[in-house]
């Protein structure tokens, strides 16, 4: 049984709203600096036995001492989780956390029982309230049984590629934009638009019934060749002209073709000041001297170049502030929120001193957004800002 079904008196459609509000209060703590303090009751992990409308209204009456006398806030959530919100310094749920845990001794207080502040741990509030509303217990997609498809053959490869020379990929060009939220703003403003060939389709288009999946090298000329035929088609006038801030994701053999080159001499100087060029660290890592090649390129000519999927694990082992680029595009984990104090501190010193050269990849979740804040980043891609207003 929830708190919602419970006989306290609460409205049944409430939990959610509660969820919402809290989230959007705790986002503004971010924006404003304003403190607060947070008890957090997971009583959705407690065993059904102790979760009974008695046990309920005992929990009810720990918290009275709060509530009455104080500016405290409860929040209901759906699952049957509550969370008490105050203004520092907040002792006084320090007192009815220590009465909850002689009430509910079964489950360590650490873990049913945490506090948080406001907005220094704001990132982990809203992993618990996305939890609530079931945000990350969304249904694990079920293996993909169809057969597998073989690799292409020698001849049906290069008839493809002879087809890529001069196919027209502009419905198979992928678009996304790349944010800039920062605190205190009201909307989000579209900085870069990405531009990538979208592989899946093509090679669909291209090689009908075959899969480059077993096929690395294969894989691997068929993106280099859309690549090139993707810059080609740029590289028109008029194309040129309305690419506007672009941020191209492409692999290093790419950066040094004919194609590219064209793209370059379209652009003219004030073009290409406009132009990211980012590079997988895959590619750093399997071919060093080719990136020093690109970086060189980059600065000569006057694009940027950024590093692109740079994985939490990787980041203290490639540190931005050694790489000295003008972009790193860090991919969201979730280990950044549930990282030890150790983890955290090699993350922050890894990270540009200046971060307004990070784009955080996948921010999908209003957490990945408050972490961000939380360390300074304002740049993102994602569902949470793709579907703003």
């Amino acid at each position: 049984m929830s708190l919602a079904t419970a006989e306290l008196g609460w409205d049944g459609s409430q939990p959610m709203r509660d969820a919402q509000a809290l989230a959007t209060l705790a986002r503004e703590c971010v924006t404003s600096g304003v403190e607060r303090r947070a008890l957090y009751l997971r009583l959705s992990l407690l065993p059904a036995h102790l979760r009974e409308p008695r046990h309920l209204r005992l929990v009810r009456e720990a918290l009275a001492p709060v509530l009455r006398p104080t500016r405290a806030r409860l929040y209901e959530l759906p699952g049957g989780d509550l969370v008490v919100l105050s203004p520092p310094p907040g002792e006084h749920l320090d007192e009815v956390r220590r009465s909850l845990a002689r009430l509910l001794p079964e489950i360590a207080a650490d873990r049913l029982l945490p506090t948080l502040r406001l907005p220094a741990e704001a990132a982990r509030l809203l992993t618990l309230v996305e939890g609530a509303l079931g945000v990350d217990g969304l249904p694990t997609p079920l293996p993909d049984r169809a057969p597998r498809l073989p690799p292409p053959s020698g001849a049906e490869m290069d008839a493809a590629l002879r087809a890529m020379a001069t196919a027209n990929l502009a419905s198979y060009l992928r678009r996304q934009t790349v944010w800039r939220l920062a605190s205190g703003d009201e909307q989000a403003q579209p900085v870069w638009t990405e531009l990538r060939p979208h592989m899946a389709d093509i090679a669909a288009a291209l090689l009908p019934g075959r899969s480059l999946a077993g096929a690395p090298g294969y894989a691997r000329r068929f993106r280099h060749a859309a690549e090139r035929r993707m810059l080609a088609d740029l590289a028109r006038p008029q194309e040129a002209r309305n690419l506007g801030e672009a941020c191209l994701l492409l692999g290093l053999g790419s950066i040094t073709e004919v194609e590219f080159l064209r793209l370059e001499a379209v652009l003219g100087a004030q073009g290409r000041s406009h132009l990211l060029v980012c590079v997988g660290v895959d590619e750093l890592l399997a071919d060093p001297a080719g990136f020093t090649l690109a970086r060189g390129l980059s600065q000569r000519r006057g694009w940027r170049l950024g590093l692109d999927e740079m994985e939490p694990v990787l980041l203290p082992l490639l540190p931005a502030r050694r790489l000295d680029l003008p972009m790193l595009r860090l991919r969201f984990r979730s280990a950044l929120l549930s990282g030890d104090g150790a983890a955290r501190a090699a993350w922050d010193a890894a990270l540009p001193e200046d971060r307004a050269r990070v784009i955080l990849l996948g921010a999908d979740t209003p957490a990945a957004i408050a972490w961000a804040w939380q360390h300074g980043i304002t740049h993102f891609t994602g569902k949470v800002l793709e579907v703003r207003p």
